[in-house]
């Protein structure tokens, strides 16, 4: 927001319901022109770098999450305690973002609204034009507001008590729950390839639009919306197979709490290496504030560890033995 109209030390007191009476204001302009990109990346964002963020206290665990599965109010003796309701949240259902052009542009395509499901955070969106006449079948409600019986009557894929591969929410969700509960790992990968998803999206988009514009121009509006609902269909399509693909990886690199390396091509039984996620050293201190000396190795063992040629911070305290020198493993 634009600081003339916007002071944020001013209005924190309200934002954390300590002082009602700085009411802030419905609109502010905005300190630099907007674009759709900034937008998606502010609806799933979670207050980073203010003084609402909730990824450094207790509960956001060992890799920074900024969910609370508890929900929004709680109770603890006889206080009452709040979590902050990220912007980002995980219960979203749908989200979109619109742009609309002007008069030149013809009516079909004029509003192009980039619409995604469920968490806005990790979840891609796809162009979507008000003239297009259809969409893929994993992004089709037939205008149902998800109710199960009617999507079932539709024979439309999953619903919010069946899982479906074929349903780009059930898909979405399964990404983005990944990333809730592996953060530091996971919440890279997902935004990189969704930033190339959407780049490949919009040169779709100006190809399917170009296409369209030329056949408005002449007169041939059956198919100039044919484009548009090609590009429609197409995008969900894309959107899905990308993301069950992105789910399959996001499994091999952090399954069971590891890290695999997919390059190591000195192992000869995966061509992979694995490693615990690390532990911040801000994480540690919290471990040991409030556990005490409950996980401290004692010293004699300590002195065990570092005479032997393992390594202390390996899970074994004796020397391994390669896989592939066991007898009758390989020939």
């Amino acid at each position: 927001a634009d600081p003339r109209d916007f002071d944020a030390e001013h209005y924190l007191p309200y934002a954390r319901g300590e002082d009602l009476t700085r009411r802030m204001p419905l609109f502010v302009r905005p300190k630099e022109r907007l674009t759709r990109r900034f937008i998606h990346e502010l609806m799933g964002s979670h207050y980073e770098g203010s003084a609402l963020s909730p990824y450094e206290d207790v509960g956001a665990g060992s890799e920074h999450s900024p969910y609370r599965w508890n929900g929004l109010m709680w109770q603890y003796k006889d206080s009452m305690y709040s979590n902050e309701r990220p912007i980002g949240t995980q219960y979203t259902t749908w989200h979109m973002v619109a742009t609309v052009g002007n008069a030149s542009v013809p009516g079909p395509m004029r509003a192009l609204q980039w619409f995604g499901l469920d968490d806005s955070s990790y979840s891609p969106k796809i162009p979507v034009h008000g003239g297009a006449a259809a969409v893929h079948s994993s992004y089709d409600d037939g205008d149902c507001t998800s109710r199960s019986a009617c999507r079932r009557a539709l024979g439309l894929p999953g619903t919010v008590t069946e899982f479906s591969w074929e349903n780009a929410w059930w898909v979405n969700n399964v990404v983005a729950d990944v990333v809730m509960t592996r953060l530091d790992r996971a919440a890279p990968v997902v935004l990189a390839a969704r930033r190339l998803l959407h780049s490949q999206l919009e040169a779709d988009q100006r190809h399917a639009e170009d296409k369209a514009a030329r056949a408005f121009a002449r007169g041939d509006d059956a198919a100039g919306v044919e484009a548009l609902t090609r590009l429609a269909v197409h995008s969900g399509a894309k959107a899905l197979d990308t993301w069950v693909g992105l789910w399959q990886r996001l499994m091999v690199l952090f399954i069971d709490g590891q890290v695999t390396n997919l390059h190591k091509p000195t192992n000869q039984v995966c061509g992979c290496s694995k490693t615990p996620a690390p532990f911040t050293k801000a994480w540690k201190e919290k471990v040991v504030s409030d556990t005490g000396d409950r996980y401290r190795v004692p010293q004699a063992t300590t002195l065990v560890l570092a005479a032997s040629s393992t390594s202390p911070l390996t899970p074994h305290a004796r020397p391994g033995v390669p896989k592939l020198d066991v007898r009758g493993v390989a020939s």
